[in-house]
């Protein structure tokens, strides 16, 4: 079954807002991409990607409770006013993959350059190893082919978690990070595809070289560089369970390599506590990473140091040797939640975030612009108002879940936007766009 979801402004608190630095940006579109209930199904993790060759077009995936346990995928054909949207089959019993009992999610999208759109979505099992599955869509997401296995846990005690897809436009592949552990023992692996997006290499051990006393090697992401040279962004943690990542860690997969090495430890860190004060819902500051056309590489990630969760944003000019370049982003009282980036060929870098106030215990969804050669984030705030304790699971025994990332993409004079927010029954799926 096949829903369409409209634009809905009037429904929602929507307010703007903009740093003193910079204006703020238009909002083009906003919407409810999901709209579903009962009020105990949300949706969380959403991920968007813009269709290079038809920037019209774009797909959007979560995880969706509801009666397929899979991910939920949506597509656009009219710039994001109007969204379609269903469940991936094959992964779940309900979508005919008895095996994957347990559900799936971790949902990840994106388009190569010929406007093959790309969907990994990971399935976990009470009977069988996690594994992670990938499917490709010719049509802009209309319709998905088969999902393909590339990657399952050693043991049916492991599990592979956090499987992030990024889009390198230079080499016009899809990359995917993940991290295999079983509570015991992190360690984090990547994955390259052909131009087609069915054919992939690895797994690649990510920040292989890198030795310290924290053992886990934690929320890691992909980009690569004109070159060919694909980089790595890790978490080094003591213990995964613990909540205790200690630094961020920049490797490089360099051509004809077989490992992700030549490691440089970017900053130490600080966590975040994994609750704020009277919340449910769990913190994330995963750092992402991104590479300019010209060789320059940025690492955002969040940093507790001053007492609040705020972003920094790191620069390497010399093809990741190095991160002389430090910029606090964000300051105040307020913590920044789930900051992630997508990084244009020129050096303009798009970020998402919630932006939460501990008085209120309240969120707002917030777009972030980095100029390039910029030292300040201008900001436009495109939803106010969001409880994350609002999200299910509610009530004793419960723990609100509002996911560990949100989602960015941008093509030239378009930066897409997506987000677990404010519905009129429960947490749905946001995506919005924006005039940078």
């Amino acid at each position: 079954m096949i829903r369409v979801l409209a634009c809905a402004f009037a429904a929602l608190a929507l307010t703007f807002g903009a740093s003193a630095a910079q204006a703020a940006s238009p909002l083009m579109t906003f919407a409810n991409v999901s709209n579903d209930g009962p009020a105990g199904n949300g949706d969380n993790e959403v991920d968007i990607a813009i269709n290079p060759t038809k920037p019209a077009n774009m797909i959007a995936g979560w995880n969706d409770y509801g009666v397929g346990n899979s991910c939920g995928v949506g597509f656009t054909t009219d710039g994001g006013k109007t969204w379609r949207t269903d469940w991936l089959r094959g992964m779940t019993p309900a979508g005919g993959n008895p095996t994957y009992d347990y559900g799936a999610g971790d949902p990840s999208v994106g388009f190569l350059n010929d406007g093959t759109a790309i969907f990994t979505c990971n399935a976990w099992s009470n009977k069988k190893p996690t594994a992670i599955f990938v499917t490709t869509s010719k049509n802009g997401g209309q319709t998905w082919a088969a999902p393909q296995k590339v990657a399952d846990a050693a043991t049916k005690a492991g599990n592979l978690d956090h499987p992030m897809m990024t889009i390198d436009h230079y080499g016009n592949r899809a990359l995917i990070a993940y991290t295999a552990w079983s509570g015991l023992q992190a360690n984090s692996y990547g994955l390259v595809s052909d131009s087609s997006g069915t054919s992939w290499s690895g797994p690649y051990r990510i920040a292989a070289d890198y030795k310290s006393n924290a053992p886990d090697v934690f929320d890691v992401s992909l980009a690569a560089a004109r070159d060919g040279t694909i980089y790595s962004t890790a978490g080094i943690w003591q213990h995964v369970q613990e909540w205790s990542e200690q630094a961020v860690v920049v490797s490089q997969l360099r051509p004809g390599e077989t490992a992700f090495t030549h490691s440089v430890k970017v900053r130490d860190l600080v966590p975040a506590p994994m609750t704020f004060p009277n919340e449910s819902w769990r913190t994330s500051m995963q750092a992402s990473i991104g590479v300019g056309s010209g060789g320059t590489v940025y690492e955002l990630t969040g940093d507790n140091v001053s007492g609040h969760l705020h972003m920094y944003l790191a620069k390497s000019t010399d093809h990741g040797a190095s991160f002389p370049t430090q910029l606090q982003l964000t300051s105040g009282t307020r913590d920044q939640i789930m900051p992630w980036l997508s990084v244009t060929p020129g050096g303009r870098v798009d970020t998402v975030f919630y932006d939460y106030d501990e008085a209120s215990g309240l969120m707002d969804m917030v777009y972030g612009q980095v100029a390039a050669r910029s030292s300040t984030m201008s900001r436009t705030i495109v939803q106010s108002g969001i409880d994350g304790d609002a999200q299910p699971p509610r009530g004793p025994g419960g723990s609100p879940f509002m996911g560990d990332y949100l989602g960015v993409d941008s093509v030239p004079g378009v930066v897409a936007v997506s987000w677990t927010g404010v519905g009129p029954v429960s947490q749905d799926a946001f995506a919005a766009t924006i005039k940078p």
